[in-house]
């Protein structure tokens, strides 16, 4: 797997009832070798991270707290493997992108 920065787009989860929303900045995701590296300006507590590969398998599963330290998960690396998707989940927002 190369170097990427994975370049993020979000979708709202829709109205939730509530008033009072928290704005959440868009985490970073860096992937490298068999690492991927996640980063948030702000806390975000009980983010779900999936990380796919392009047959839909799920490489990694797991709930996470977000931070401005690194969130590190491992992926196993496959060398014919086009793409991963990985899919972000907050209260607020669903981020997601392709590396």
């Amino acid at each position: 797997m190369l170097a990427d920065d994975v370049t993020l787009q979000s979708d709202d989860k829709g109205s939730s009832g509530r008033g009072n929303r928290t704005e959440i900045p868009t985490p970073r995701v860096h992937a490298d070798d068999a690492t991927v590296e996640i980063t948030c300006d702000s806390l975000v507590t009980n983010a779900k991270v999936t990380i796919t590969d392009f047959t839909g398998t799920v490489m990694h599963r797991s709930t996470e707290t977000l931070s401005p330290a690194n969130t590190l998960l491992f992926v196993t690396d496959t060398p014919d493997r086009p793409k991963y998707y990985i899919e972000i989940e907050t209260d607020e927002k669903v981020f997601y992108g392709y590396f």
